[in-house]
């Protein structure tokens, strides 16, 4: 009887250990396969288009920073913070500080701006991101397609964003609250294209 008992718990100890071991392994391969990268702000870009009944105009704007979340070589997640006093015109330096100034995205009050990935859907030919966008105090969820490419070092995702500013309450010269206008009417939505890369 006696050594029937030991030799239960002597099987009870090594399928308790065996157990461990199993739980050890598969928590340390779930940790190597998700991993945080941080956006590398001297390789990546934001250029913006905006677009008048006549003409248009286009610029640049940094990140401050940003994170990527990765798991098993695809992104799931991430959060970015956007600079807003890097804000330029490029086509028109002279607009650069009107674009800064109340009429539009209020740079002094608001030096920032913010975008949360709150969901990526794979299952398309290019992944559909989907998440709040912060402007000015204001947040709205937005989704467009991105072209994203992951490894064991290295993140790089590009995306054309079509935003409307009326979203966010920048109605300078917008024909959907103002009247004759005319040709000097803004258009509501205007474009980032997005150029990003992010490293562990």
């Amino acid at each position: 009887m006696h050594n029937e008992l030991l030799k239960k718990n002597k099987n009870m100890k090594r399928t308790t250990l065996i157990t461990l071991l199993f739980y050890c392994v598969t928590f340390t391969a779930t940790a190597q396969s998700a991993a945080t990268y941080t956006v590398d702000k001297t390789k990546s870009t934001i250029n913006w288009v905006a677009k008048k009944v006549v003409g248009g105009h286009e610029g640049t704007i940094n990140i401050k920073e940003g994170t990527v979340n990765v798991s098993d070589n695809k992104v799931t997640g991430g959060s970015f913070v956007i600079d807003m006093p890097s804000l330029k015109c490029t086509d028109a330096e002279r607009l650069t500080g009107h674009l800064k100034n109340e009429d539009f995205f209020d740079v002094e009050k608001f030096p920032t701006s913010t975008f949360v990935i709150t969901k990526i859907d794979h299952t398309k030919k290019e992944p559909i991101i989907t998440g709040k966008l912060t402007i000015k105090g204001i947040t709205k969820d937005i989704s467009f397609p991105a072209s994203l490419s992951a490894n064991d070092t290295k993140v790089e995702a590009k995306a054309t964003v079509k935003v409307n500013r009326l979203d966010y309450d920048i109605r300078y010269r917008s024909s959907s609250f103002f009247a004759d206008l005319g040709n000097r009417a803004i258009e509501d939505q205007f474009t980032l294209n997005i150029s990003l890369t992010a490293t562990k």
